[in-house]
Formats: C-alpha cells, structure tokens, sequence
C-alpha cells in the first residue's frame, strides 16, 4: 500500500510512517472491562456492537460470570429500543439467552478474537417452555436493532449492547454462496441480483441518462438466500441504475432509505453516480483482434522480471504522446512514443510483466472536474517548499492518487480513460492490456480488497450501504478497524470472500489480465487467497499472484485467522515481497527519523558517509556483514531451509538467520520471495542513494551503484521487481510517500529535462522540498540532500538504463537465476567465500552442470564497493571462465578490468558493479 509496515508499529508511527491524513489514523474504541460492568453504567451503552451472534442459535458476550443473572435478547423493527431510568425499554419482542458456557472448539476456530466470551442459546418461550426460535423470528430480528441484556438477581441492568451480526448472517443464509450476483445475460435480456437480507425493500432505479429521473422496478426477494433480483428488458442495456434500499443501520440507530450504486457494478456513469447496464462481451466494447489475441507465454515466477508503473506516472510528461492522451490507458498504444518504446526495449531485454497500480474505480480522484496547480512550479528554487505548498492546494481535486481507494472493484478507473462517462474506460483498459500483450508483457492488476473508501452512511459507502455492519471487520465494540489506514474488509465473512474470488475471475475472464498483486495480503485469510488462486489459475494455469504479506494490526499473529502472510504462504507459489533483503542493501528501515543509516548497497563500512548511525568502524564492519548474510539468503529466495554459512563461519538455515527477531528465510520455492529495492513505496532508489551514499560520490558512481542495487532484484533466485523509472535514475525529490503528490512529483521524465511543463530537472530531483504531509520531518535532512547531490546528466541516465538492459539480458540468456526449485537450489548455488570474512562484497557460484542451459558454470561477484577486488574461488582454478558475453560490450568501460585467473581461480571485479562470469 502507501508503505511497507510491521507488526511492531503503533498507530500513530504508522499513520506518519505511510503519509496519510488524521482520519486515517486507527479508531480507539472505548472498552469497558469486565470487572467494572457491574458497577459501571457507561456498561449501558447501545450504539455499541459488544454482543456478537456467532450462528442460528449461539450469542456471545464478554462477561465476568453468568451466576444469578439473566440474559435477554431485545429487538425492536424501528430502532426503538432505547437506555431509561429505569433499564432499557422499547423492544417489540424479547428472547431469552440461556448460559451454555465456554465456546465449542468450532466456534472459537472461526471467532479466535472472542473465544474466551461466554456463550448463550438464543430461544424463544411457548407457554412455559422455551424452545428454538424459528427461521423467520430469527430473518426478522436480523433486520432490525438488537440489543442484549445482562441483568442481576434483581433485574437491574447491569450489562446492554448492540449486537454483531455477521455470523448469524453467514449461518442463516449459508446457501448465498453458491447465488449469481451483479449483473447477468440471459437471452439477451439482463437480470440484476444483489444480497441485501436485511434490507426491508430493495427496488431497481433504472436511468436512461445519469441525469433523468429514474422509473423503479420492483425486487423479487429470496427468503432463502437473502438475494434480491430482478429480470429486465432488452431496451435497459447500455442504461444507468442505483439499488433503493430501505434498511436499519447502526450508524444512525435508524431504518434509512438510500440509493446505492451496486457492489458488483462492471461499468459506471462519470464520477461513479450510477451504475450501468452493459454486456461485457458486446463487441464495440472490444478492440479489434481481442478474441484473437495471442496471449505471451507464461512464466516460472522465478523467471518473472515485474515493472512497476502508475499509469498516470507512464505518460504524463511525454511529449511524444498527445496531450490528450497523457495519462491515459491509450497511452500504453503509442507505438511510436518514447515511453512505449522504452518499455519495447525492456522486453526485449527480458522484462515478462508490467505491474499497474491501482485500475479499478477509485475514491480519491475526480473523474469530470479536476483542478491543476496554480502556479509556476518550474519557477522555484531546487530546495524550495513553494511546489509543494502549492500542489498541497488543490492535492483533494486533482487527477493524481496512487489509487488505494476502492469505490468500486470490478469497473476500470474513469479517469485513466479519454472519456469517463459509460463503457468507454472498457474499451481503453483492454486496448492497453491488448498493447502490453502484442509486446510481449503480461500484465498484473494491483488489487486492494483489504479496505474500502468508505463504510457507514457516507455518499461513497457502497457495501456497508446494502448490508450495514457485515462487509467489514469491527472492533470488539462495533467499531470499524482501521490498521490498513482505511475502513478494513472482512474478506472472512463468507460473502465477501466470494466476492473476491468472483471478482478476480471477472478480471482475468474479462480483461485478461495475467496476475495480481495484493495490497496488505497480510490482512486476507490464507484460504481467501489460496481460494482465489484455484479459481484464476483454472481460467489461466499461469497466473501470477503476489503481495503484501505484512502482519500487523487486528489480525496480526493469526489472532483472527491463518493470515495469507510472509510465514504461513511457504509452499503456496504465491509470493510475497521480501523485505530482508531490501533493508539489508538499504541499511536501517523504512520507518526511520534519519535517512541516512547505510547498508551493503548504500556504502556501510565501505564508504562512510559520516552520519555516525552506525557507530565506530568495528560496529559497521559487523553491521555490514550481517547485511551480507541476509542479501545472500535474499538472492536464492529467502529459503527457509538453505543452509548458509554465515561471515562469522556458523553455519545455519533461512529460518535460523536473524532479520530484527524473525527468521530472514521463510519461504519453500524460490518464486514465493519477491526481491526489490525499491517500489513506489517510500524512497525511490536514486533518492534513497542520495540520503545514504557520500555526497562526493560522482554521478556516474551513482548511477552505477543504481546499477549494482538493481542487479540483486533482476539476478536473485525469487521474482524480480523493479519500480518504472528506476533504471532511468528516476527521483521524486526525496518525497517519501507521494501517493498524493501530484504529477510534478511522481511523473517520469522521459526527455531528460526538455519538457517545459514540468521544468528542467533531468530526473526529478532538486523539484522542491518533498510535501510537507508526508516528509516533512525528513526536511532537514532533504535541504542538506538537495543542496549537496547534483541531478544525474542524460549522459548518466543512458549510462543507467543500458545498465539495466545488460542485467535483464544477462538474467534471460540463462536459466541460472531461474532455477525454480528448492532443490535445484540447494544443489547448485553456493557461496564459496562465505564465513571468509568477505567484506561488503558477495561471491556466489551456480552450477549449471547438466541442464540445457547456454553455461555450465555461472559465478557472479557482487561489489558495491568503491575500489576493484579480487576474489579467489579455489573450486574454479583450471576452469576456462570468461566474462559473460553481454558485459564484454558493456557500456561501463570499467568491465575491461575484469578478468579471470585460470591458475588460481581468482576471479577480478570492477568497483561499483556487478560482474558475471561464465564457462
């Protein structure tokens, strides 16, 4: 999401971690104990949700004992029931709650968070016998305010709440599972079905325009089920329409009337006002050649070399592409443009996926209005706050947002299209994945179901709309979580984890696309994402799936579920991002105060840069080599059962070698790390150099230790990831966090300062100081940083990039940075100097004996540091190794040191590279 995070955070270092604004920051839920119930009136308390009904029959309750108390269940239709004097009044019916003890072993598996609650039998009384409420008491009392009593010998109130209701939901209406929701073709007519089992009413309001007043058609309701639906005519295609609901909701303790876009729209009105009526196989919806389009193969994860890029971030300061084409989806068409050309030279190079941020409907960005900054950006000093100040004004209405804002999750984003309003956004999305595809890329989606925009009775709270309280994960009190910084998705309800395996399949049926990346993976039961993985890999056996397997908040540690995270996906396929070694080059962490803390990659030891944060050169020297040990065990995919000989020459697996308490090897196969140095996330890689390198180190030293980073994502063993612009030297002015920057600080600048728009920096550093909402405690450090560092000249940039074409090149002429298996692995990569002492400089050999591969022997010798080296592999005396045939006509002259000593074994590497020899 907006930054990488840890389960350690708090919520408040989080929500200044990630950049994001007071309403983001985790809601503090006011919880009264246990032991002060009793005694404590504030216990009376019914807009809070601290009863939970689990099933059909079973409430439970957090209380300190059931001796000599009574329990009741109180509903009321209206939203009547209300706290007085004398206890709680206005219920229109009472059920009894019969104490049944601790929670049974089932139950508490799927509510671990309230296994230790107290659990009651919900019944009813005929006469002087209770008996077990029927279907239709319990369908009626879902639909309106409930509210469970504890009351003392006496009858005195001690205990009243509002009640959760997500598992008797599940439990009720259990076969809506199995129900086709949204929108369907039958013979040429639509038919609409939405789940709505607590709505009173749910009527259709068909629109011919978004503008004319609608006709309303009545639902057929399912008692069954809990689905509403309705069959239309042939004339509603291509026609808007909203769902009426009348439901009870929490949020206002009364029964609402609203209109409501539906959940699983497939296409929107501009601005998302309305959904609309359309068939996603009609072909003026398809670009020419869709049906045939000849998809690429699909690739080994562990062969996967992923760019990521924003598509706004793609094109909009591409002066070789219309203007009113920048931005857009058409963009990603431009044959002939420099960006398009660039990404044909990546794939030529090797590069198998572009990974797009966020593309479903987002909350964040205005889709008709959009203003720009009133300003004259260019005009500014290089470490001035002016650009940022003034990018802060309008940042709410502009056309930029990284897009972690989901509104509506099967329906392209409206202002990534030429024309927002209608299907015309469908035609675009599938002309760009069409583009991507015919140049040899597979495309992967940036999928955020953890959170939604909103929840509650805001004008873009679409679920919590429909069915109040069930699509999202609340606090013991009813209370929204928000540890994503967002309104947090429940995806272990069961209907939403339907609808997120249903809408991944509607992508990859629909759209084509070839993998997803899911934010804050953590944050999904392992079964919701393993149930999405079945599903896709049947429409496409290729599909690549990764994410963010962060475990923090609510759920962190399993305490709600089996996580989809970094410790429980081992032996899945699908992977997750690997942080170890990413902080291991970097030096330090994300989340800290001083940017400048360096690592392997960064010039610890090596090239002290004279922040004193690592202590004395004895202190570095042992930071550094561990640094070495965790980028060793990063580049063959963080297996959790390598075994690696450590610098202090102990050897130990993944598992047992330390990354800040947890294991830095977690992963089964290879393909489950995903390797990087940098992301949109946090610091790009040219600026966080810039912190953490010395300032007296040249532009061309730069852009070759760009390189040298670079190399450990492209030839590591796991899934290379490299964010859009990286091997261009691409800065955003040491802007942290710039998921709200707008386009002066996140475009890519693809004629090295010549587009007059936005200025003259070649890159886009030295743009102004970083924004103030997200970096401004970095300031201090910024101004020194802007002052000291030069922006790199083309020439460098060149220098950078062909860089990076040589390692993609290098990555895809042979299958030794691919092998793919654990096995494979273990067998044939070593690393013949480790527990040698080997200082900032990493030697790793790859056998290549016996498979039909272009080598037979690969060795790569890391060396970040600033002087040339020579490293004796005793293995390789007698052995005809030569420099691999890409880097002979390498553009970095430095190369023609390289050599390799037959007599001894010893092999010579130029400083600040990556060398690769082979036999």
């Amino acid at each position: 999401m907006r930054s990488t995070r840890r389960a350690s955070l708090t919520a408040g270092l989080m929500a200044a971690a990630l950049g994001l604004t007071a309403a983001c920051t985790a809601a503090e839920a006011q919880v009264s104990t246990p032991e002060t119930r009793a005694t404590d009136q504030r216990a009376i308390d019914l807009a809070a949700q601290r009863a939970m009904w689990l099933d059909d029959r079973t409430i439970a309750l957090d209380t300190s004992t059931t001796e000599g108390r009574s329990y009741e269940l109180l509903i009321s239709s209206e939203g009547d029931i209300e706290a007085s004097g004398s206890g709680v009044d206005g219920a229109e019916e009472v059920l009894r709650l019969t104490p049944a003890g601790e929670m049974d072993e089932a139950l508490a598996e799927t509510n671990r968070r309230y296994a230790h609650y107290e659990t009651f039998t919900v019944s009813r009384s005929v006469g002087a016998t209770e008996v077990a409420p029927r279907t239709k008491d319990i369908v009626e009392a879902l639909r309106g305010q409930l509210v469970v009593v504890e009351s003392d010998a006496d009858g005195a109130v001690l205990q009243a709440t509002g009640v959760q209701t997500a598992g008797a939901l599940d439990a009720v209406y259990a076969d809506a599972v199995d129900e086709e929701l949204g929108l369907t073709w039958k013979n040429s007519r639509p038919e609409l079905a939405v789940w709505a089992p607590t709505a009173r009413t749910v009527e259709l309001e068909l629109y011919s325009s978004p503008d004319a007043e609608p006709t309303v058609h009545r639902m057929t309701y399912d008692k069954k089920t809990g689905v509403w639906s309705v069959k239309g005519k042939k004339d509603w295609k291509d026609q808007f329409y909203t769902y009426r609901v009348e439901v009870w909701h929490p949020e206002s303790g009364d029964v609402e009337t609203h209109s409501v876009t539906d959940p699983y729209s497939v296409s929107l009105a501009a601005d998302s006002t309305h959904s609309q009526i359309i068939d996603l196989e009609d072909p003026a919806l398809q670009p020419e050649g869709w049906e045939e389009l000849d998809k690429p193969e699909a690739v080994d994860p562990t062969a996967a070399q992923i760019w990521e890029v924003h598509v706004r971030d793609f094109s909009a300061a591409d002066e070789t592409i219309d203007e009113d084409l920048r931005g857009t989806y058409r963009a990603f068409t431009v044959s002939d443009s420099t960006s398009v050309g660039h990404l044909g030279d990546l794939a030529e190079a090797g590069l198998t996926h572009v990974h797009l941020l966020p593309t479903f409907d987002i909350g964040t960005i205005p889709e008709v209005e959009q203003r720009s900054p009133d300003c004259d950006l260019p005009g500014f000093a290089p470490d001035s706050p002016e650009q940022q100040a003034c990018i802060g004004e309008v940042r709410a209405d502009d056309a930029y947002n990284w897009g972690y804002d989901p509104l509506h999750f099967n329906v392209p984003e409206g202002s990534y299209a030429t024309e927002p309003d209608g299907a015309q956004r469908i035609l675009e999305y599938r002309e760009m994945v069409q583009s991507l595809n015919e140049q040899g890329l597979l495309v992967v989606n940036d999928v955020v179901y953890n959170h939604t925009h909103a929840s509650g009775l805001g004008e873009k709270s679409v679920f919590d709309r429909i069915v109040p309280g069930y699509y999202h994960r609340l606090d013991e009190a009813g209370v929204v979580e928000r540890s994503t910084c967002c309104d947090n998705t429940a995806p272990e309800h069961a209907m939403f984890g339907k609808f997120i395996v249903e809408s991944a399949e509607l992508w990859a049926e629909q759209y084509r696309i070839d993998g997803m990346r899911f934010d804050l993976m953590g944050h999904h039961p392992k079964e919701n994402i393993l149930a999405v993985q079945e599903a896709v890999e049947e429409i496409d056996p290729g599909f690549l799936i990764y994410g963010e397997g962060w475990d923090f908040g609510e759920v962190a540690g399993d305490a709600l579920f089996e996580q989809a995270s970094q410790m429980n996906m081992g032996g899945t396929g699908i992977g997750t991002f690997n942080d170890r070694l990413r902080d291991a080059a970097h030096g330090g962490g994300p989340f800290d105060q001083d940017p400048r803390r360096q690592g392997f990659g960064t010039g610890l030891w090596t090239q002290d840069n004279g922040s004193g944060l690592t202590g004395d050169e004895d202190q570095q020297l042992a930071e550094l080599l561990h640094a070495t040990d965790l980028v060793r065990i990063g580049l063959v995919g963080n297996l959790a059962e390598y075994p690696l000989t450590t610098a202090d020459g102990e050897t130990v697996t993944g598992s047992e070698l330390d990354y800040n308490g947890a294991p830095a090897g977690y992963t089964e196969q290879p393909g489950e790390a995903v390797t990087y140095v940098d992301a949109h996330d946090n610091e790009i890689l040219f600026d966080l150099l810039a912190h953490k390198l010395d300032h007296d180190v040249t532009g061309e030293d730069r852009a070759r230790m760009q390189a040298v980073n670079l190399s450990l994502a492209v030839l590591s063993q796991g899934t290379g990831f490299v964010t859009a612009g990286s091997e261009l030297m691409r800065s955003k002015s040491l802007d942290r966090d710039s998921y709200d920057s707008g386009d002066w600080f996140n475009a890519i600048r693809w004629q090295c300062g010549a587009a007059q728009e936005f200025g003259d920096s070649t890159n886009g550093f030295g743009i102004g100081l970083p924004p103030a909402w997200t970096t401004e405690d970095k300031w201090p450090w910024a101004e020194e940083t802007l002052n000291a560092v030069e922006a790199p000249t083309c020439e460098e940039i060149e220098f950078s990039r062909d860089r990076h074409l040589e390692q993609l090149q290098i990555a895809h002429s042979t299958g030794a940075f691919s092998l793919g298996s654990y096995e494979e692995v273990a067998e044939r990569v070593a690393f013949p100097l480790q527990g040698q002492g080997e200082s900032g400089v990493i030697t790793m050999t790859i056998d290549m004996t016996g498979l039909d591969d272009a080598f037979e022997q690969v060795t790569v010798v890391i060396n970040p540091t600033p002087e040339a080296v020579e490293q004796t592999v005793e293995e390789r005396a007698g052995a005809e190794m030569a420099l691999h045939p890409v880097l002979v006509d390498s553009v970095d002259d430095a190369f023609v040191e390289a050599g390799f000593d037959a007599a001894t074994g010893t092999l010579t590497a130029p400083a600040r590279a990556t060398t690769v020899f082979v036999e």
